[in-house]
């Protein structure tokens, strides 16, 4: 490997040699940059170590993977079938991790809506595919496109429902004169 001086950095980046000493001596200072001798040959050579440098940067790129994969559509296709796989309590067919895919990478419906379908047919007691498929395809027709519309949606038919009332028993017994 050839040597490079602070002098030839400079010319390389187009840099003062001054501010390349600068450098040298603020990464030294933060300890991303030593000094270290190495035997050689036979011969004694002092080389900057920038491995600590690349560490920390290491240290920045995977601290920040989480938020990256989060949104990364083939890390949230693997969460969606995992997910399915749980609440089902089987695997997925290929057809269906197609079908999966393609709803959310070309009908670009979210996750999050994905999963709250797969938690209404599971609560409906019909957890299928197909059904989750209605449930995603009568939101599109609502233009439903969040959770939170689905659960304002929710609430609305909930208020619009009228409760099942409890009749008293004087008015059972009266029902049930008519029948005699």
């Amino acid at each position: 490997m050839d040597e490079l001086s602070p002098s030839q950095i400079a010319e390389t980046i187009g840099k003062e040699l001054a501010d390349v000493n600068q450098s040298i001596s603020n990464l030294t200072e933060n300890g991303l940059l030593q000094y270290r001798t190495i035997e050689l040959n036979g011969e004694i050579e002092l080389i900057f170590d920038a491995s600590l440098a690349f560490e920390r940067l290491d240290n920045l790129l995977d601290s920040q993977t989480p938020a990256a994969t989060a949104s990364n559509p083939q890390n949230q296709l693997k969460d969606l079938v995992e997910t399915f796989q749980q609440e089902l309590g089987r695997l997925l067919t290929p057809f269906e991790i197609e079908d999966l895919s393609k709803t959310v990478k070309e009908d670009g419906v979210k996750a999050d809506l994905i999963k709250e379908a797969l938690r209404e047919a599971v609560l409906n007691g019909k957890p299928n595919w197909k059904y989750i498929q209605a449930i995603l395809r009568n939101w599109r027709h609502e233009g439903i496109q969040s959770v939170a519309q689905v659960e304002a949606k929710r609430a609305e038919r909930e208020a619009n429902n009228p409760k099942q009332v409890q009749a008293s028993a004087d008015f059972l017994d009266a029902m049930n004169l008519w029948q005699e």
